[in-house]
C-alpha cells in the first residue's frame, strides 16, 4: 500500500470530514449568535466576532484584519446590517 493511501484511507478520511463537519457547524452557530437580534454592524456585533473568531483559533493577526475590513467597510458603506455581514 503506497504512503499516500495509507495517510489517506477512506476511514480516515470519513473520520477527519467528520470531524470538520462538527468544527464548522460549531463555528457557524457561533456566528450566528454573535449577531442574531442585531440589525447593524456595531461595536457589540465587532466585539462578538471577535471574540468567536479568536475562540475559534483563527488567530489573534487574522482576526484584527477581518476586524479592521469590517469597520473599513462600515465607514465606507455608512450602513451595514448584519444580514450583508
Amino acid at each position: 500500500m503506497s504512503l499516500f493511501k495509507k495517510l489517506f484511507s477512506k476511514e480516515k478520511k470519513e473520520t477527519l470530514d467528520k470531524g470538520l463537519e462538527k468544527s464548522k457547524t460549531t463555528f457557524f452557530s457561533k456566528l450566528s449568535k454573535a449577531v442574531a437580534g442585531k440589525s447593524k454592524v456595531d461595536e457589540e456585533v465587532l466585539d462578538n466576532l471577535e471574540e468567536v473568531l479568536v475562540s475559534s483559533d483563527v488567530g489573534v493577526d487574522t482576526t484584527l484584519k477581518i476586524i479592521d475590513r469590517i469597520e473599513a467597510r462600515v465607514a465606507k458603506d455608512k450602513y451595514l446590517g448584519t444580514d450583508e455581514l
